[in-house]
């Protein structure tokens, strides 16, 4: 188990996003209008595990947050460390289930994927705002729903670059905003592992705020009884904190 220290609310925020993005895959929907400007293609294998390392740099702070994810086929699991807990989440679509885990006390709680009763207006304060993943779902497809669209997006192909030993190919696209403002994505793909991003690299100009997020020791293997609840585990109404 990895020991992280507590991330500040943005880049809870951010880690939020970006794990909702990596589970619902095309949930929310995609801000560049149809047409306009060709996307870097998308990729990964089948199953698989990484350490995901995120950081958040601009002229004031340099934060750095990390997280455990495994995947088999539609199955995720996520895993973390928040004010001294160790949490998880599994995604389930097959049973139509997503679980929180409280690691440490051994609690869960499980949720309906097809519940659409749970409504959250608050703000998004941390991963467990209202316990619940579709609450999350709905905070981030709100968000992407207020996002203006970009007038245009451009995506152009850079030269081969190795990360870690995989040869991968490098995608950077700018989005050019109705404010003036462009926002810039370079995408590393390994070639070996099916197009997996072993580093994305974001930013906006002008703007000082630059967000990194890298893939590091990834492996094939997976163990099937990761995205299982342990048996020892209690249902819970809500984890405590």
């Amino acid at each position: 188990m990895l020991l992280r220290s507590k991330p500040p609310f943005f880049s809870l925020l951010l880690i939020a996003v970006a794990m909702i993005s990596v589970l619902l895959g095309n949930a929310c929907r995609d801000r560049a209008r149809p047409g306009e400007g060709e996307s870097a293609p998308k990729g990964e294998p089948d199953q698989y595990s990484a350490t995901i390392v995120r950081t958040i740099e601009n002229d004031a702070s340099h934060e750095t947050t990390i997280t455990q994810e495994v995947r088999s086929g539609e199955q995720r699991r996520e895993e973390w460390t928040e004010q001294g807990q160790n949490r998880a989440l599994i995604w389930r679509p097959d049973l139509g289930k997503s679980y929180l885990l409280d690691l440490d006390r051994q609690a869960y709680v499980e949720t309906s994927l097809a519940d659409e009763n749970i409504h959250d207006d608050s703000p998004l304060q941390d991963r467990e705002s209202a316990d619940s993943t579709n609450g999350l779902v709905q905070a981030v497809d709100r968000a992407l729903d207020d996002a203006p669209s970009p007038d245009r997006v451009e995506t152009r192909m850079l030269p081969i670059s190795e990360i870690g030993g995989h040869s991968c190919k490098v995608y950077e696209q700018r989005a050019t905003f109705p404010d003036g403002h462009t926002e810039i994505t370079r995408t590393f793909r390994a070639r070996d592992l099916g197009g997996l991003a072993l580093r994305t690299e974001s930013e906006a100009q002008p703007a000082s705020v630059r967000i990194i997020t890298e893939r590091k020791d990834v492996s094939l293997e997976v163990a099937p009884d990761v995205f299982t609840v342990p048996a020892n585990f209690k249902k819970v109404d809500k984890l405590e904190r």
